[in-house]
């Protein structure tokens, strides 16, 4: 995994709207356990078709609405400046995403939309036929990609759909596979349950670290190392049994509660209880450390 070859320094100075000193001084040893998760993530999203560029457009408004957060947190002025200082955003950008404050509440943000995504929506938008050829001045993948482009690369876009399995190339001939547009519905189900699952396990960990009233959540695991291939397959098997009969548990208290509590003006409140098993084979564990430490 490549790291930054230069530390990382954080310019905190005073201003107007007196933020001197919000940025928490751990955050070198908080991107050094970032780094870890962003693998996992990186893989999925370019896995999933979506750049580097596309990523970092969505999470400028992310960033945005938590350094609002922060700011109420520590009662300080929500003044551009301040935001700008936490968030890391340019100032127009603040400036922007705050007179879009209520669109950005109350709507889910319009994200970039990446050129091969651009390249389909246009093919399918002119009504042209699923298949067509390579080359050419109209009607073509190549006049596609020109309209969308200058700076990408017809060739590359090809490439990137081939992958996706959203094309096939058949000689000098580029093929729409229709069945790549049709949902998934239980892929997006399971899609929304990772997401669900993953992020109130992120925010039970966070709010232990960051919240005045620490470690009030579960947040636990086993790990054991230099296992057997036929070692983890045993402790997979018992980890199932295990969650089955929690499960069993833990769902019949769940319906008992959400009964009692259901004409209760102040059931307000949900509850996750959630687990999960991974195996790999052991790699060399570095520390997540800068070259200059």
């Amino acid at each position: 995994m490549v790291k930054p070859t230069d530390q990382v320094f954080l310019n905190i100075e005073s201003s107007a709207s007196n933020t001197q000193g919000v940025i928490p001084q751990d955050a070198e040893t908080t991107l050094d356990s970032i780094y870890p998760m962003m693998q996992h993530i990186a893989r999925w999203l370019i896995h999933s078709g979506v750049g580097y560029t596309d990523f970092v457009a969505a999470l400028k408004p992310i960033f945005y609405e938590q350094a609002l957060v922060e700011l109420e947190r520590i009662k300080q002025n929500k003044t551009d400046s301040a935001v700008s200082l936490l968030s890391g955003l340019h100032r127009k950008d603040v400036s922007a995403f705050r007179q879009q404050a209520n669109q950005i509440n109350n709507e889910a943000p319009n994200f970039a939309i990446s050129v091969p995504a651009r390249v389909i929506a246009r093919w399918i938008a002119l009504d042209l036929p699923h298949q067509i050829p390579v080359s050419g001045e109209e009607n073509s993948f190549e006049a596609l990609v020109k309209h969308i482009s200058t700076e990408k690369h017809p060739r590359s876009i090809l490439f990137e759909l081939q992958r996706l399995g959203v094309v096939v190339q058949i000689d000098q001939e580029v093929v729409l596979q229709q069945h790549s547009f049709t949902p998934d519905n239980q892929m997006q189900e399971s899609k929304a349950l990772f997401s669900a699952n993953l992020s109130d396990h992120l925010a039970a960990g966070i709010d232990n670290f960051i919240s005045e009233k620490p470690f009030t959540h579960l947040e636990q695991a086993v790990h054991a190392e230099k296992l057997t291939a036929d070692s983890v397959e045993a402790l997979r098997k018992l980890s199932i049994e295990l969650w089955q009969d929690m499960a069993k548990q833990l769902l019949n208290a769940a319906i008992q509660h959400c009964d009692q509590d259901q004409e209760k003006d102040d059931a307000h409140y949900q509850f996750r209880f959630g687990v999960y098993q991974y195996d790999t084979q052991i790699k060399l564990q570095v520390p997540y450390i800068f070259k200059d430490k």
